[in-house]
């Protein structure tokens, strides 16, 4: 059984406008899994065929499990550290709001 974390070959097998449908391979067992949209780049993503295409295998990383439902959830991003945005962002996220944002305001 594939684990949470584990990098995996897919076979793309269907595009939709949310994501790409694949199927992975573990021993005897396929396992389906989804792409989703969000999970190709950090970045703005117009059409999906501009990473992968029905019939490509490529290398993802399983982020989630379902097992009652023989599926996973696939990253194509996370092993593609040019497609992730850095995270220099001054303004962040609080139980109470976003902190520095609040200061701002709050000194004004």
């Amino acid at each position: 059984m594939v684990k949470k974390g584990e990098k995996v070959t897919a076979k793309v097998t269907s595009l939709v406008n949310y994501g790409a449908f694949c199927e992975v391979v573990d021993g005897d067992d396929t396992i389906k899994g989804l792409i989703h949209i969000s999970e190709f780049s950090d970045y703005f993503v117009s059409d999906i065929s501009q990473f992968v295409n029905v019939g490509d295998e490529v290398e993802v990383e399983v982020i989630e499990i379902i097992t009652d439902k023989n599926q996973v959830k696939l990253s194509y991003k996370k092993i593609r550290p040019e497609l992730l945005k850095e995270n220099q962002s001054k303004i962040k996220e609080t139980g109470d709001g976003f902190d520095n944002l609040k200061n701002i305001v709050e000194s004004k």
